[in-house]
């Protein structure tokens, strides 16, 4: 599998490391952008700055979002990915509409099983690891559970949980507290974390609690 999970999408510093990841030219790249976590948010600036991120790097994303599809869609529409980016927002909102949808099935295998890599910002990178439970992490920065989910069971991609936006000054504590078995990737701002099948890579100041 090959994954590049990220906090805030392909920021200047990660542009290299990105490019060097995906083995094509940006040009060749055919890449699917879900903005759907974004769809119970009033603030749309950050989705629209990922979709300026892909662009600044020679990549034209296609905005595919999941809130009115049907399983069989998905999966002939998402058939010639290169890439499936989902993006940020609401990771409960996120996770329920996947799973409504039958994305979280088709993405599994896509990814799995036909080499399609999988990248993430914030919401979407949290969706990679076994379970969402860290999206309501970090105080007032964290995702409200706006459709009431008990069930937090995610892809499972990665065997760690991902935590974005990190600011270890004011949330490695609470981080901490959280922490089990399970290793934790705290991803700040402007950093990533690359998965190629067994090998895991960090770019900047992510750190591993």
């Amino acid at each position: 599998m090959k994954l590049f999970l990220t906090s805030s999408c392909i920021s200047e510093e990660l542009r290299k490391p990105f490019l060097k990841f995906l083995g094509n030219p940006s040009q060749q790249i055919k890449l699917y952008f879900i903005p759907t976590a974004s769809d119970v948010e009033n603030e749309k600036f950050y989705t629209c700055k990922s979709m300026d991120d892909f662009s600044a790097i020679g990549i034209n994303p296609i905005w595919y979002s999941l809130k009115f599809k049907t399983k069989e869609q998905i999966a002939d529409e998402l058939a010639d990915a290169d890439v499936i980016w989902v993006n940020g927002g609401n990771t409960f909102y996120l996770l329920d509409v996947a799973r409504k949808t039958g994305f979280m099935v088709i993405v599994d295998d896509l990814v799995r099983n036909k080499g399609v890599m999988y990248g993430g910002t914030s919401a979407g990178s949290i969706l990679a690891s076994p379970t969402i439970e860290a999206a309501g992490w970090g105080g007032d920065g964290a995702d409200k559970n706006v459709v009431g989910l008990t069930n937090l069971t995610s892809l499972g991609f990665v065997p760690f949980i991902t935590h974005v936006h990190y600011e270890p000054e004011t949330e490695k504590a609470d981080l901490l507290s959280h922490k089990n078995a399970v290793s934790i990737y705290a991803i700040p701002d402007g950093c990533a974390v690359e998965v190629n099948n067994e090998n895991i890579t960090t770019h900047g100041d992510v750190e591993i609690l």
